[in-house]
């Protein structure tokens, strides 16, 4: 079992669930999040509903939520960051990923599904440190095969 990186488009992975970090303020605006709004609408949907249902936003940091999309793909919206912005803070949560990123290779687990994230998961806009992202996958999918795609 290994972290897996190709080069590669995250959009056109083969993986059966392609997982990407959201915020809990119901926006994907921008990066990855956004690219999948556009691609698989019903996992915004999905998200947003979920976002304005929860009044304490702190309660959605670290929730895998799986939603099936059209082409056979489900997208993982995992919490990682209670907020979001262009300011130089960091916005990754990484308790909050590390808990997601469990959820989801146990849920994958038992679906027998192979799993797909973006490389540099976190550490884009959200500002966190690869350094720390990458080790927490390595450790978190020492015992399951996770590709991550790198453009």
């Amino acid at each position: 079992m290994a972290v897996i990186i190709i080069n590669g488009d995250l959009l056109t992975a083969s993986e059966d669930i392609i997982g990407h970090q959201v915020n809990c303020k119901g926006v994907m605006g921008s990066g990855v999040a956004k690219l999948i709004k556009e691609k698989y609408p019903e996992a915004f949907t999905v998200y947003k509903e979920k976002c304005n249902e929860i009044v304490d936003k702190q309660e959605l940091l670290g929730i895998c939520q799986l939603v099936e999309c059209a082409e056979g793909k489900t997208v993982a919206n995992l919490f990682g960051q209670l907020k979001y912005g262009r300011g130089k803070e960091q916005y990754t949560d990484y308790a909050a990923l590390e808990k997601a990123l469990n959820e989801l290779k146990n849920r994958a687990r038992k679906a027998n599904s192979s799993i797909a994230l973006p490389f540099n998961i976190g550490c884009g806009l959200a500002n966190g440190s690869w350094d720390v992202v990458s080790k927490m996958i390595e450790e978190i999918y020492s015992d399951y095969d996770v590709t991550l795609y790198k453009l």
